[in-house]
């Protein structure tokens, strides 16, 4: 898997054009965590968590391959740490990897990571993780959209990729 991503890295004008690195599909989103947003608990409530990140990952496959991409799945949601109101979220998105194997449907897996941010204190931790799977119309490929393969450069980029991977095989 990295083999592809060092070419790209070391040989660019050689690297596979049908092919993208993980950092160039990457977006991000910043705000802070409003009043209107709390549970009972006066935390932030996961569903405006879960409804951030599903919008970041659908914008995230939507610039990926250029149409308006399909829902199929939340593959997991992991809450790790609680929000709290005044509290800075960043959520930073990125395609994980395609599945562009099956002639019936190319899949598009995209992990968003919610982080808060407390600058007064200097930290920045992770609180969530979502991991979404998306395709496109078939209509879209029956007139020649191609769905381009995403490639990580470094191990840090690769394990989440495996990992998603090896949580697939698992449930499939």
């Amino acid at each position: 898997m990295l083999a592809e991503g060092c070419v790209f890295c070391d040989l660019p004008a050689l690297a596979d054009r049908d092919s993208i690195q993980t950092r160039d599909t990457k977006l991000e989103n910043l705000l802070i965590c409003q009043p209107q947003q709390r549970n009972f608990h006066c935390r932030i409530f996961g569903g405006f968590l879960m409804n951030l990140a599903f919008e970041l990952a659908f914008l995230t496959a939507y610039a990926f391959v250029g149409q308006v991409p399909c829902f199929l799945e939340v593959d997991h949601v992991d809450f790790l740490k609680p929000v709290d109101l005044g509290d800075f979220l960043r959520l930073k998105s990125c395609v994980l990897y395609t599945q562009l194997d099956s002639p019936a449907q190319s899949l598009i897996n995209v992990e968003v990571v919610a982080y808060v941010m407390r600058p007064e204190l200097r930290t920045s931790e992770i609180s969530n993780t979502f991991s979404f799977t998306l395709t496109v119309t078939r209509d879209a490929r029956k007139n020649g959209l191609k769905i381009r393969n995403v490639v990580p450069a470094t191990e840090e980029e690769a394990r989440p990729v495996l990992e998603q991977m090896d949580a697939d095989k698992i449930f499939a």
